[in-house]
């Protein structure tokens, strides 16, 4: 059976409400950064299908801080090199990663389509790792003025996305035992479920 936002809802202790109104990005509706990182962060964990909602969510996968070096190519069309350096991979998802601290030798973008080739280092589980990204979003980082890029990968390996998977899934799993939030999701639900079939119905 298909994950319900009410699920979502229960497994979180929150209204059903607010998770309908975040997951369909309602404008009208204001919640914080973190309340809607924590719904979208669940909601893929738990199995949700995102094509469900009215206006689907660009970040769709649950993410993880690992806050950890990584070598970075920027690619031409061609797939010649532009540039190489390093950066920061802020935080890590299946679907892409946030890049922090980027140091290059131009320290400049090409202004035609491109691709960066990203290497994750310092991270045992995830050693040999490597992606071709393609670059989805710039911003800044505040008062440092230091810019950020959110890259979409495009081939990773389908060995290397289950171990990004394995390993998003046991960070997050560590963050819910830090909060208090221990139960396993697929048991919550079921149990959830069975409690509901088992209240009685309106009256006739």
């Amino acid at each position: 059976m298909a994950v319900s936002q009410r699920d979502i809802a229960e497994y979180l202790g929150i209204d059903r409400s607010t998770v309908t109104k975040v997951l369909n990005r309602d404008p009208r509706y204001s919640a914080s950064e973190k309340t809607r990182d924590l719904i979208f962060r669940t909601a893929e964990r738990l199995g949700y299908d995102f094509t469900a909602i009215r206006r689907p969510f660009k970040r769709e996968y649950g993410r993880v801080d690992i806050n950890t070096r990584s070598r970075i190519e920027l690619l031409n069309q061609d797939g010649s090199l532009f540039d190489e350096g390093e950066a920061v991979v802020r935080n890590l998802s299946i679907g892409g990663a946030l890049l922090t601290g980027i140091r290059t030798g131009m320290m400049m973008l090409p202004l035609k389509p491109f691709s960066i080739r990203l290497s994750v280092m310092d991270v045992p589980e995830l050693a040999d790792l490597q992606g071709e990204c393609e670059l989805v979003r710039i911003s800044d980082r505040g008062e440092t003025g230091e810019f950020q890029l959110g890259v979409k990968f495009l081939s990773a390996k389908l060995r290397d996305r289950r171990r990004i998977r394995e390993f998003v899934e046991v960070k997050l799993r560590e963050e819910r035992e830090r909060s208090g939030q221990v139960v396993d999701p697929e048991t919550f639900i079921e149990e959830n479920r069975k409690e509901r079939s088992r209240e009685p119905g309106p009256p006739g």
